[in-house]
């Protein structure tokens, strides 16, 4: 199994992104046009085997408009804030690079080394030499404050941190992680944090309320069961998912940030995909759209710096041993699958050493679960040694059923 496959195997949800493009594409934009002839679409219509019912089709036009909504008040916000330097978390595959170069301004693509394989050279290739001067990628975790810091290393100056449609795919833990990194990114830099993820579920059923002028229940239905789809792992506790607006609010407030709410139609340009009537129709359905504005209130205390990751393993009379060190998430895991695929032969017992493990995410949980699947005997896995903090992370993921 090659380093590409491993990549798909620990981060399944990275053909959110394609769907993403092909939305855009769709909407007739120019650079979308340009970057899907780079980017494999491909991959995700061979993920889908159903026919479109009528039903879906209105669902997806709907949907199009909503991503032509998305991508342009994106743009919008990037050009309007006094911070020169853009960062996209997650930039998935959609072009914004370019848009910011044009602006100006420099832009960085944060996201899982997936992606980032795949859209850096896909870039590369269409943007001219002087918007690449102004166009950096980053593989990054978004849950390692350290992995993003050290991405920005050359950065001066406040930056503009840009977020859609990436904070209800977490469970609560990461969350709690992601909203952390952030905060201490934006007390060492200065600078704001745009996302519209309070509102992501009814931004597609406002949009296919105005586009198609039904009842959107039957969107809010198909958001929420395909996010949960998508994001591989149980994010019913996600505040982003779970709570209303007050408690979300009071959520993030909680970890130190001050929350403004603009009103969503105050920042949307026209868009090419509706005419004069619909472009009427989704203002008025957007009245009840927000767009968040977050900035960091006081200085965030340094947390204490993990052990850097290591797996240390060992296969002797059909059991597997592994210890791990530091932080198992988007950036390490593989590390661990490639050492269990390695094997000669499928094990009869795996024993995890987690006692230096720092922190699990939704990454190294599914590696590990794949490795729990792959026993013929389930009681022969045995985890070990695990921290409070790790303990924590598995009984609220649901995985202490497994693992402990």
């Amino acid at each position: 199994m090659d380093k590409k496959q491993l990549l798909k195997i620990v981060n399944p949800s990275y053909t959110t992104g394609k769907g993403c493009l092909a939305m855009l594409l769709g909407t007739g934009d120019p650079d979308a046009a340009e970057l899907a002839k780079a980017v494999d679409l491909a991959e995700i219509r061979r993920n889908t085997t159903e026919p479109e019912s009528e039903a879906s089709k209105e669902i997806v036009r709907s949907y199009m408009v909503g991503q032509d909504a998305r991508y342009s008040v994106w743009n919008r916000i990037a050009e309007q804030t006094d911070c020169d330097v853009i960062i996209d978390l997650p930039c998935g595959y959609l072009p914004h690079g370019l848009a910011v170069a044009r602006m100006g301004k420099t832009y960085y693509g944060f996201e899982l080394p997936v992606v980032i394989n795949e859209i850096a050279p896909a870039v590369e290739g269409i943007a001219s030499d002087e918007q690449k001067q102004n166009i950096h990628y980053r593989a990054v975790d978004a849950t390692n404050y350290e992995s993003m810091k050290k991405a920005l290393e050359n950065v001066h100056g406040r930056i503009c941190i840009i977020t859609d449609g990436m904070l209800g795919l977490f469970n609560r833990s990461e969350l709690d992680q992601v909203c952390k990194a952030v905060h201490r990114l934006l007390s060492d830099f200065g600078g704001e944090w745009y996302t519209s993820d309070a509102m992501s579920v009814d931004l597609m059923a406002l949009s296919y309320e105005a586009v198609m002028q039904k009842d959107p229940s039957i969107v809010y239905q198909a958001v929420v069961s395909g996010s949960a789809e998508k994001s591989d792992i149980d994010n019913s506790e996600n505040p982003f998912i779970a709570w209303d607006q007050q408690k979300l609010k009071s959520y993030m407030e909680g970890l130190g940030f001050a929350v403004e709410q603009i009103d969503y139609n105050s920042i949307l340009p026209e868009l090419r995909t509706a005419d004069s009537d619909m472009m009427q129709r989704l203002r008025k359905s957007y009245t009840k759209m927000k767009e968040w504005r977050l900035t960091a209130k006081g200085k965030a205390e340094a947390a204490a710096s993990d052990l850097p990751f290591e797996v240390k393993t060992d296969y002797s009379d059909g059991v597997f041993s592994a210890a791990i060190q530091g932080r198992m998430d988007t950036m390490t895991a593989p590390q661990l699958l490639a050492k269990f695929n390695e094997l000669p032969e499928k094990p009869t017992a795996i024993n995890v050493d987690a006692a230096k493990m720092a922190y699990v995410s939704s990454a190294g949980l599914r590696v590990l679960l794949l490795m729990y699947k792959s026993l013929k005997d389930s009681s022969r896995f045995r985890m070990f040694n695990i921290s409070d903090g790790v303990k924590e992370i598995l009984e609220t993921t649901g995985f202490d059923q497994f693992f402990m």
